[in-house]
């Protein structure tokens, strides 16, 4: 299974964010664990980090697509950028919203982040409800010079695509990575 790390790069203690799924194989396995119980891991493989930060930053998570954002607000924050970050964070329903307080925090670590936060079900109390395109402020993509990362499953990666071909957002960079969710092998 491929997971992208919450923690930040070089820590001796590593984090991610895995969502429990019914028949799961990681969730199945994570109910059983136990301390002491050895992993073996093998990475990082992906091509999904943080560059030399050198614009405006737009970071768009769907569900645990946040996971990389928080080890990027990390190290934007050691760092002591004073670098314009906003974040949206679109999830499908209310219960899919977690970690808010984590990401709240970075507001007083990082002077110029901002973020929202946005649940799709129509039935949600969420006062922004929908897409993370339907909340994308014109003033986050900089008139084109941002640079871009997105993190989330396939249908929503394809729809920011799509949003920013069809009103013509040109970022300066756009680096994204798609999931999906494994299950367990079915037994023919």
């Amino acid at each position: 299974r491929s997971y992208s790390f919450s923690s930040l790069p070089g820590e001796s203690k590593i984090c991610f964010l895995i969502k429990k799924i019914s028949g799961g194989v990681m969730s199945t396995w994570l109910e059983s664990a136990q301390p002491g119980n050895k992993v073996q891991l093998t990475g990082p493989m992906g091509t999904f980090y943080l560059r030399a930060v050198e614009r405006p930053l737009l970071f768009l998570a769907g569900g645990t697509g946040l996971a990389p954002f928080l080890s990027m607000l990390e190290v934007l924050a050691r760092a002591n950028s004073q670098q314009k970050v906003h974040l949206i964070y679109g999830v499908t329903r209310d219960l899919d919203l977690v970690l808010v307080e984590d990401i709240q925090a970075y507001t007083l670590r990082l002077p110029n982040f901002t973020f929202s936060t946005v649940v799709a079900a129509t039935e949600s109390a969420h006062p922004r409800k929908g897409w993370v395109t339907q909340h994308m402020p014109a003033e986050c993509l900089n008139d084109g010079d941002v640079d871009v990362y997105l993190c989330g499953p396939p249908p929503m990666v394809d729809a920011v695509r799509q949003y920013f071909d069809e009103n013509g957002v040109e970022p300066a960079s756009f680096h994204y990575e798609k999931f999906t969710p494994n299950a367990a092998p079915v037994d023919a």
